[in-house]
């Protein structure tokens, strides 16, 4: 079986060119691309407008907590509309992230390639489903997802991580990240705020947990798929949960998918595409950290229907993590009636590290 998936790696490792495998989709991902408006927070996925959230005075604030609150505990996605992120930020961002993925590979990798030492960079060949296998204790053979990747991580030095190192091609590239990445921070803390409120905190009881994070920055293409059929089992990304507090996540167009990771379910559902939105969901620090009381929710991006069309993706995901040194331990307000947890305390880098450096085990290269 290894020597099988070997080969078969090895066949595929520099053609982008396969066509769609769905599995189980339910929908038609082209109906998926929408400009959808108005209060749709009874949805599987919820889009919430957090304009509110903007004004500390709002009348309307309380009540988008809660749908916030509600969204955490049911699915662990929402969709959020009127976020504040100035337009321009995004667009700039955007466009330089294409110039990037559209240079040869040979010039990609010159921008650093992922290593132990440095877990950012440049990488094909990333199996996010292998950090689930990690975390029930399995060894599992995968295909490698097939996309390319492109990672930053904080600027400041006191989080304890790698200086960044930004490519010189696209020159305007590092200017427009670190644009970027100051608005997602912003973002992220107005987030917390509103989870803090729903978790019936204060408002401020995230914040000396995340003045010198661990946030990365990560630029995804999806290639289209136009020629041989991938592997069995290959897809854009397979499922999987994410690792820290909770992702910001900027997508050019429908294939995501969710489900609840419950043994025995296959019920994944397509995460509405709205223009100008952004898609938040938690991660597994958040999933311990409320004592399972919110999600962390397995999701996936699925293969493009074989039409003919090109159908390149692009996103942009920004996973908000905590400071290193972060102990996790149970929030209060979601132990149980004796004080119980699930869960023992634990390290915040630790967890992280450990769920990463399982997803890319097969890509990152160990300098000599």
């Amino acid at each position: 079986m290894k020597e099988k998936l070997a080969a078969g790696m090895e066949a595929n490792r520099n053609k982008w060119d396969m066509s769609n495998m769905f599995g189980k989709m339910k929908v038609n991902l082209q109906d998926q691309v929408q400009n959808l408006s108005g209060d749709n927070s009874e949805a599987y996925v919820p889009i919430i407008d957090i304009s509110s959230l903007m004004e500390p005075s709002s009348e309307g604030r309380s009540e988008t907590i809660n749908k916030i609150g509600k969204a955490c505990e049911e699915i662990g996605f929402m969709v959020i509309t009127n976020h504040g992120v100035p337009q321009d930020v995004i667009d700039e961002m955007w466009a330089v992230t294409q110039d990037f993925f559209d240079l040869s590979e040979e010039e990609k990798a010159k921008s650093m390639t992922m290593t132990s030492d440095y877990p950012y960079g440049y990488e094909k060949g990333e199996v996010l489903s292998a950090g689930k296998d990690k975390e029930k204790g399995e060894e599992v053979e995968r295909l490698p997802d097939f996309k390319e990747t492109f990672t930053i991580g904080p600027s400041n030095p006191a989080s304890g991580m790698p200086a960044r190192i930004m490519p010189s091609n696209p020159a305007s590239m590092s200017v427009k990240y670190d644009r970027y990445y100051s608005a997602m921070e912003e973002l992220a803390a107005t987030l917390l705020q509103a989870f803090a409120v729903a978790l019936d905190m204060p408002s401020n009881w995230f914040e000396d947990r995340i003045d010198h994070h661990m946030c990365a920055l990560r630029a995804l293409n999806y290639p289209d798929q136009g020629g041989q059929p991938p592997l069995p089992g290959q897809t854009r990304a397979g499922a999987h949960t994410d690792y820290g507090s909770l992702t910001i996540l900027k997508s050019g167009g429908p294939g995501l998918e969710v489900r609840k990771d419950i043994e025995g379910r296959d019920d994944w559902v397509a995460v509405p595409h709205v223009q100008d939105a952004f898609v938040i969901n938690l991660g597994d620090l958040m999933r311990r950290w409320t004592n399972d009381k919110w999600s962390s929710t397995l999701h996936r991006v699925v293969n493009p229907p074989q039409d003919g069309r090109n159908h390149r993706r692009q996103s942009v995901a920004f996973f908000h993590n905590l400071n290193g040194d972060a102990v996790v331990s149970t929030i209060d307000s979601c132990r149980g009636e004796g004080g119980e947890s699930k869960y023992e305390d634990i390290v915040a880098k630790d967890f992280l590290m450990m769920k990463h450096l399982a997803s890319v085990k097969n890509v990152v290269r160990d300098e000599l």
